[in-house]
């Protein structure tokens, strides 16, 4: 489709019908009393003003593709450094609980000291009341009755420092524990405090964890948002730049095909010499697409070039030139017009030599990254002339 706008005295013209357009708008301007030379200087200002305003959507399109892309990779890239924080945090928090559940573990072994160190305490303790008592019972607490019930002196010092002995004994033992159980009590009031603020971490932790998967969400959100934006973006560019590639391969097709009409003339269709096939030549050709290209080469598995190719396939169906160049082979076999082009007809370019395939494209040893490929139209370039083989 073709749009040209142009004005001329004031009044708008607007031209979209594709092939007839021309026509009509010398049509329109004979009405105006407008010259045929007047008429194409406005046509081709109208046609060079088209051109501009396609390519110049092409590159706004692409412009605005390119700033989508920055701004997602740098969201994406803030998000990237949003979750490396996040593991951090993360990492944080698992050895806070650990240590917590550590604490929580020393907090309970304390506890189960201290029950034991205040059971030995009792029991310590109910044992000395029952010593006392009994020296109490027995008068052993009166110096004079342990004086008069000793045999001898000696006798008497002994119960007497035995008595002292048990008394502090027992007093000792009962500090010892008392003291136990202050220090064990100490020891859990501070594993206490020490999970109070290992819980605070935590739960700071724990609110900077979810203040990070907000933010990291709401960028992701951004970043889909973006991808929708740029996937239109994308589309819309490449409608454009189709668009405008169309136009060029219309143009370029009409002058390789011009270009054919005029080195070939004519309407030249000649028949067969050996009643072969020219689509069995192509199917044959066609099994090695995708084998590789090689300059020089004229294996279709192991590597060919465009001549070597043509060579070897045509070799297969009995047709022996010799090895040629591309521009050899207009020299051999018989000339065909583009207009009565047929499957199997070898198509040669500067440089370059291919088989058409007989639905508008060629079969060829395209180039060494591409390899054997059957995916250009037979106008991929200008045609210097044609020749029939079989």
């Amino acid at each position: 489709m073709v749009l040209i706008v142009c004005y001329f005295g004031g009044q708008k013209y607007e031209y979209v019908e594709k092939g007839k357009f021309i026509m009509q708008f010398f049509n329109r301007f004979k009405r105006i009393s407008i010259s045929k030379k007047q008429a194409v200087r406005v046509l081709v200002a109208g046609v060079l003003v088209t051109s501009l305003v396609t390519s110049s959507n092409v590159a706004l399109a692409e412009k605005s593709v390119s700033q989508m892309t920055q701004e997602k990779n740098q969201l994406q890239s803030e998000i990237n450094s949003l979750d490396k924080e996040l593991v951090g945090v993360l990492t944080e928090i698992n050895e806070l609980e650990s240590d917590v559940a550590q604490k929580n573990a020393d907090i309970a072994d304390a506890e189960d000291d201290i029950k034991e160190a205040q059971k030995a305490a009792n029991e310590k303790y109910e044992e000395m009341k029952v010593r006392m008592k009994y020296m109490y019972e027995k008068g052993d607490n009166d110096i004079i009755t342990i004086f008069l019930e000793s045999g001898s002196l000696t006798d008497f010092i002994n119960r007497v420092e035995y008595a002292n002995t048990v008394y502090e004994y027992d007093r000792t033992q009962l500090e010892e524990y008392q003291v136990m159980i202050k220090q064990i009590e100490s020891l859990k009031a501070g594993l206490e405090q020490e999970k109070v603020s290992l819980q605070a971490q935590q739960n700071r932790l724990s609110a900077q964890k979810q203040s990070l998967n907000s933010m990291i969400a709401t960028k992701r959100t951004q970043v889909a948002d973006f991808d929708s934006k740029l996937a239109k973006a994308r589309e819309l560019a490449a409608r454009q730049a189709a668009a405008a590639q169309a136009a060029q391969a219309t143009t370029t097709q009409k002058s390789n095909v011009s270009n054919v009409s005029g080195s070939t003339g004519g309407d030249k269709n000649p028949t067969p010499v050996s009643g072969g096939s020219g689509s069995s030549v192509v199917s044959y050709a066609s099994q090695f697409i995708g084998n590789p290209y090689k300059w020089g080469g004229t294996s279709l598995t192991d590597g060919c070039d465009c001549s070597g190719f043509v060579y070897r396939v045509y070799q297969h169906f009995g047709v022996d030139y010799g090895r040629l160049t591309s521009d050899g082979f207009l020299g051999v076999g018989q000339e065909v017009s583009f207009n009565n082009i047929q499957a199997g007809d070898v198509v040669v370019y500067s440089g370059h030599v291919a088989i058409y395939d007989g639905n508008g494209g060629i079969v060829e040893a395209q180039s060494s990254r591409a390899g054997i490929t059957n995916n250009r139209s037979v106008s991929c370039k200008p045609i210097l002339g044609i020749r029939r083989l079989l």
